[in-house]
């Protein structure tokens, strides 16, 4: 298993004790309909490193976490309490010691126009360092 999957792994560990939410399995949002919201869905969106002159490299992940809501009123207050929902739960700096640093970079809402939906996607950044190969 690499360290991006244990990274998403914690992640989604610390998001499934909150309530009242529902998680389509990862890397899939077949599970997602309007009977099953709130969901919420755990991605990899870029990961850029720097290598080291002997193998190893400086690494940083960003994870997509991104909550669909459905509500018939005022659907900004439903995203704004996801966000501080998965917020709260992912307010730990290195995620149980999977990775060295770990927090919040960037928070994204977005309206269907067409239905009473909604989705927060907050991103957050892992960082992290791989061991040089054996020489």
């Amino acid at each position: 298993m690499t360290q991006r999957i244990t990274i998403r792994d914690a992640v989604l560990n610390k998001l499934q004790t909150l309530s009242g939410y529902t998680f389509p399995p990862p890397g899939t949002t077949e599970e997602i309909d309007s009977r099953k919201l709130p969901a919420i869905v755990v991605g990899f969106a870029t990961e850029n490193i720097e290598h080291e002159m002997y193998g190893g490299s400086d690494r940083q992940l960003d994870l997509t976490v991104a909550a669909v809501v459905k509500s018939r009123g005022d659907v900004y207050a439903a995203l704004d309490q996801a966000a501080e929902d998965i917020e709260l739960a992912l307010q730990e700096s290195a995620l149980d010691k999977t990775c060295d640093l770990f927090l919040l970079i960037q928070t994204q809402f977005a309206l269907d126009e067409d239905h009473p939906l909604g989705e927060v996607r907050l991103t957050y950044r892992a960082q992290y360092s791989t061991e040089p190969s054996a020489l």
